[in-house]
Order: structure tokens, then sequence, then C-alpha cells
């Protein structure tokens, strides 16, 4: 085995201190590399993390590929404006009502145009959404319903088509982007302490093969895993102080999720709805550095049914599949032997270990359970945990004010 960095992961023991390790450790350029052995074949892999999240997909191909957001943006259009001719044609036909319309025409205007309203809003909202999503396939059906069909299933083929794509580049590429990104190789003192525990957790956990383990100096308390490697943040070491214990938990939460092919599935899903994800990223990105109020409206309008559609419906069909897959990971943790370890980490943080790493993934791909409920599976039998726990933050201590006479 030539690889440096393969090496570092399955020699019996770690370099030497009196010997620097070699570079490059980011991966090659490939699919072959360092994926899972549990899968004969790379096709394997990537078929098993595609059907890993069904619903998740379907979100995606129907979100990017059925004129959602459109149906939306229609929908939300005919409800304003059957609202208003709601209540405009509402209220004057209260005035028209035999003995009320001269008695209290008042009240009847108000009640007659609210209910007209009211009315108008669910009746425009139901039409324009209609419209919106059958709009473009009834305008080719009345020329050719054989050409619709066509259409449609070519629209299907195209978004698989685009998910494995995506999914095949981005696996690909892995390591030239983590190297753009920041990421880095571990040091001789840092290979010599996460190292062991990485082969210690997959033993433990029947895994075989190993991902690339790289750092990445960013503050933030953060680990992922990636189809091939796990990142692990400078800011997770320093808030624990190197702890192995920790460390174990953290590596055995992220180990799981790479054996799995959690990270194929989050690809395989980014690939199939790619139109949301790029108009939505650049959307955000820009909403992000742009202060000047006018443009921030014209942004937000052209954004918001993609961020609808997303929101309220990829992430929820999606849901499911992705706590699951948090509490599986955390179950791996345990099979690693690092119960404590993993609710150490959550109890302090009280977030997700796998923090967004893109627009798509702080909006679509964050679904994960109550950091407490997560807790409460990894307890062990028999024994009790009261709160608060123990490695949970300090509450924030009480500031009484002082006039200056005091301070002086």
């Amino acid at each position: 085995m030539s690889d440096p960095a393969a090496r570092w992961a399955t020699s019996p023991e770690v370099t030497p201190s009196t010997q620097r390790p070699q570079r490059p450790s980011y991966g090659r350029i490939g699919l072959s590399g360092h994926r899972p052995l549990r899968f004969p074949t790379t096709a394997n892999w990537i078929i098993a993390g595609a059907t890993r999240n069904p619903r998740g997909a379907i979100a995606a191909l129907i979100g990017a590929w059925s004129n959602l957001p459109i149906a939306i943006a229609l929908g939300a259009s005919g409800a304003v404006a059957g609202g208003i001719a709601g209540a405009i044609g509402g209220s004057i036909e209260a005035t028209d009502i035999p003995l009320f319309g001269d008695v209290v025409p008042t009240g009847m205007l108000q009640v007659g145009g609210i209910l007209g309203a009211l009315l108008g809003v669910v009746g425009g909202a139901i039409l324009g959404f209609y419209k919106g999503l059958t709009w473009p396939w009834t305008l080719v059906a009345h020329e050719s319903p054989r050409q619709a069909l066509s259409i449609a299933i070519g629209q299907v083929i195209a978004g698989v088509f685009l998910g494995i794509a995506y999914t095949l580049l981005t696996t690909a590429f892995e390591a030239a982007t983590l190297r753009i990104g920041g990421a880095r190789r571990l040091s001789r003192r840092e290979a010599e302490l996460i190292i062991p525990i990485v082969r210690e957790c997959a033993s433990r956990m029947g895994i075989r093969g190993l991902p690339y383990v790289l750092i990445h100096d960013d503050r933030d308390v953060n680990a992922y895993a990636l189809t091939r490697h796990l990142v692990i943040n400078q800011g997770l070491l320093d808030e624990f102080n190197y702890d192995p214990e920790v460390l174990g938990g953290v590596i055995g939460h992220e180990l799981t999720h790479w054996n799995n092919a959690d990270p194929v599935a989050a690809a395989f899903v980014r690939g199939m709805a790619l139109p949301l994800y790029v108009l939505y990223s650049a959307a955000t990105k820009l909403l992000d550095h742009i202060n000047q109020p006018l443009t921030r409206i014209v942004l937000w309008a052209f954004m918001w049914p993609a961020a609808v559609t997303i929101r309220f419906f990829v992430m929820p069909l999606q849901a499911r599949d992705l706590r699951e897959a948090e509490y599986r990971s955390d179950r791996g943790a345990v099979l690693a032997g690092h119960r404590e370890g993993i609710r150490r980490a959550l109890a302090r943080l009280r977030r997700t270990l796998d923090g967004g790493r893109s627009g798509w993934d702080v909006s679509a791909c964050a679904t994960h359970p109550p950091y407490e409920l997560r807790l409460e599976a990894l307890e062990e039998p028999g024994r009790t945990y009261p709160l608060p726990d123990t490695d949970a933050p300090s509450p924030p201590r009480a500031t009484v004010p002082t006039s200056s006479l005091e301070r002086d």
C-alpha cells in the first residue's frame, strides 16, 4: 500500500515521533479509495447510498422537477387576488340582501366582505396552485398527450441522472474540495492520539476499511463524515481538551455515518434537487452579504418559493430518515465503547455534531432529533441520569446593575 494516508489509517503502529508523515494525505481523485468495504464494489456503495433515503430523494425530485415552486408562487398570488376580489364582491352582495341591505347595511357590508375575502383566499390559492402545477403540462398535452408523458418521464430520468452524476463528482473530487476549504492532514502528535481511536472504534464496530481523517482549523465545535473522509474541527479538540473518551464517542458516531453511506445519500438528494440547491444557496449567500433594502426585497421575492418548497416539503419528508440516521449513529458510538463520550459531547454542545456546511445543509439536511431525546436514548439501563447533566454548560450568571455612585 503506497498511499501515505492509507498507511496512517491501517498500519499496526503509528509512525515514531522522529519520523514525519509524508504528504499528500488527503486521498486521491477517484472513487476507489477508502470507501466502506462492507460494499463489495463502488457501484454497490453508490446504489446503497442513493436508496438509503427514499423519501428525501422523492421529495427532492418532486420539489425540483415538477414545477412545485411555480405552483407555490401562483398559489400565493391567487390567494391575494382572490381575497381582494372576494372582499369586494362579498361587500356588494351584502347590500343587495332584502331587508338587511336597508336595515343594517354597514354590519352586513363588513360580514359579507370578510366572508368573501376568506372564500376568495382559499379559492384563489387552490386555483393558482393547481394552474401552476399543471399549466406547463396542459399546454403540451393539448397538442400531444404522448409528448407530455415523454417530457414527464424525461424529467424523472434527468433528476435521477443529475443525482448520480453529482454524487460521483463530489465523491471523486472530495479531497480537492476539502483541501481548498482549509482541511489539512493530521500532524504527528494528532495522529498519535486520533488514529488509534479511529482504528479501535472501527474494530469494535466490525467496520472494514477506514476513511481519511483530516483536521480543519475552524474553531467551530464540530466534526462530520463525508463519503471518503472524516473531518474533525480544531474547535472540538479545544472544547474538550483532546479528551480521548469524547473523541471516541464523536468518532464512533461519524464512522457509523460513513459506514452506512449516509454522506452518499445526502449527496444524492442534493444532486436530485440541484436546481433548488443552486437557487437557494446563491440567494442565501447574497442575502448574507447585501445590506441594500431594495435589493434584499427583490432577492427575497425571487427565492421565497424555493425556500417554502425546501422548508415545508423537502425537509418534512426526509426528516424521519435523517432522525433515524442520527439515532443509529449514536448507537454506533455506544457499540464502539464510548457511551459516556458521546453523551458528554451532546450534553455540552446541546446540538448536533454534524453542523451544516453549505446553504443546502443548513436548510434541508440539518433535521436532527432534539438533543435531550438523543441523551435519553443513550442512557444505560439501570442507571439514573439526574438533571442538570454534569457536563452541561453552566447557566449564565445574573448581574445586578449598580449606579455610578455605588461603583465609586
